[in-house]
């Protein structure tokens, strides 16, 4: 094992829940970046043909994952909507992947982008909202 596999190794051990998930967006929008790098270098070229599909393969792999873990009993209708987006990516990559283009690949990584921030959002909201309980429990005492 090398010193980064042992970094990222470490890394997602002691991740909670919300950071594994923008783990998660992080991995899906840098293999979307890489394939559309491999198609807008150069389709003639066969191992750029292979990233391109390997890439794009990958981000679906974790499109399809994210849909799988949505708690749509507790989630309602955000879950809905989340799945819903999830559907779309992965069939919009699909079509990137038939057509090389970068341009569904640049919309998908923008909307995947907008999600991590979302998800980002909520894991301040609750950084914030554990600390405004921890004050009134200190408070309290």
């Amino acid at each position: 094992m090398t010193y980064v596999d042992a970094y990222l190794q470490s890394k997602v051990i002691g991740a909670d829940g919300l950071e594994l998930i923008m783990m998660l967006y992080d991995r899906a929008i840098l293999s979307l970046n890489i394939a559309k790098d491999s198609i807008m270098k150069d389709m003639d070229e066969p191992e750029l043909v292979k990233k391109k599909a390997v890439e794009l393969g990958r981000a679906t792999e974790i499109l399809l994952y994210l849909n799988s873990i949505l708690d749509r009993q507790r989630g309602g209708q955000i879950a809905e909507n989340l799945s819903l987006i999830y559907t779309t990516l992965t069939d919009e990559l699909v079509r990137a992947n038939i057509f090389n283009d970068v341009e569904i690949i640049s919309k998908c990584i923008e909307i995947l982008n907008n999600l991590r921030s979302a998800w980002e959002d909520v894991k301040k909201q609750l950084k914030e909202t554990r600390n405004e309980s921890g004050k009134a429990v200190a408070e309290a005492v």
